[in-house]
């Protein structure tokens, strides 16, 4: 009777002892799940910020590549903060996407760097221009600042001495001056003249690059939509980003036109 007691009671340990087992293994597997749901969720989430912060940095430098024409330089030789900020945002792809979407935002990096050096090298020359005209208002500034001295000196001889010489050659000094300061402005007016026909060489290569950068963010931001699972009918989705396309390029060749015409117009006038 006892050791039946005692088999009874063993048989009822190992029976908890299995079941203790089990729920651990369990526990375990349920543990080890949600962590890898937890890690997924992590990476998605990560991949995610990068592709919205790509999204927004390629978006920022549209902007910034269409309005290039009228933009100054830096002088420093810097990049623009745009430029910068868009080849950071896509090369942080490489530590989150696949090797086919970073296969598609290298190539769009690429695409965006040689477009944007080629609206550069086709801005050079009004940039140059803007240097030259600096130059000339700088010399300008500084006739009339002689010639406002000759002028408070000239006054001040005809005071003391009305028969004065040198009342004379400073007033030959103050017409040299004018002459000069004519000069310089007819150069001005030509160097605005070329400025602005540079300035409209650079527009012409900003529209005739866009459609290049457009065929190459869509191709990425179709990959984008793989990398988080969001399908997408391609065609379809291409037919519409092709129409907004369209008419985005329908208003800056508007806009560079009524540009255009001002300016001629204030030419004429």
């Amino acid at each position: 009777m006892f050791f039946a007691a005692i088999a009874g009671a063993l048989v009822s340990l190992l029976g908890v002892l299995l079941t203790l087992r089990r729920n651990q293994k369990v526990h375990e597997e349920n543990l080890k799940e949600e962590r890898r749901k937890i890690r997924e969720e992590r990476e998605f989430f990560a991949k995610q910020a990068a592709l919205l912060s790509a999204s927004e940095a390629v978006t920022r430098f549209i902007n910034y590549y269409i309005s290039l024409a009228d933009k100054v330089l830096p002088s420093d030789g810097s990049v623009a903060e745009e430029v910068n900020e868009m080849a950071i945002a896509l090369n942080r792809l490489h530590f989150f996407c696949s090797l086919e979407t970073i296969e598609k935002s290298t190539h769009l990096i690429q695409i965006l760097n040689e477009v944007v050096t080629e609206a550069i090298k086709a801005k050079m020359p009004s940039a140059f221009i803007i240097e030259e005209l600096k130059v000339i208002d700088l010399q300008i500034s500084a006739f009339e600042k002689m010639n406002s001295r000759i002028q408070e000196e000239i006054k001040a001889i005809l005071q003391s001495n009305p028969q004065s010489p040198i009342i004379i050659s400073h007033r030959e000094k103050l017409a040299e001056n004018f002459q000069a300061m004519a000069d310089l402005c007819e150069k001005r007016v030509e160097l605005i003249k070329q400025k602005y026909i540079e300035t409209e060489k650079c527009r012409d290569v900003i529209v005739r690059n866009l459609r290049n950068i457009y065929q190459s963010l869509i191709d990425a931001l179709l990959f984008a939509r793989q990398e988080l699972s969001f399908s997408i009918d391609q065609k379809r989705y291409k037919e519409i980003m092709d129409e907004q396309f369209d008419s985005m390029v329908r208003n800056v060749e508007d806009l560079f036109a009524e540009i255009r015409k001002q300016v001629t117009d204030k030419m004429k006038s």
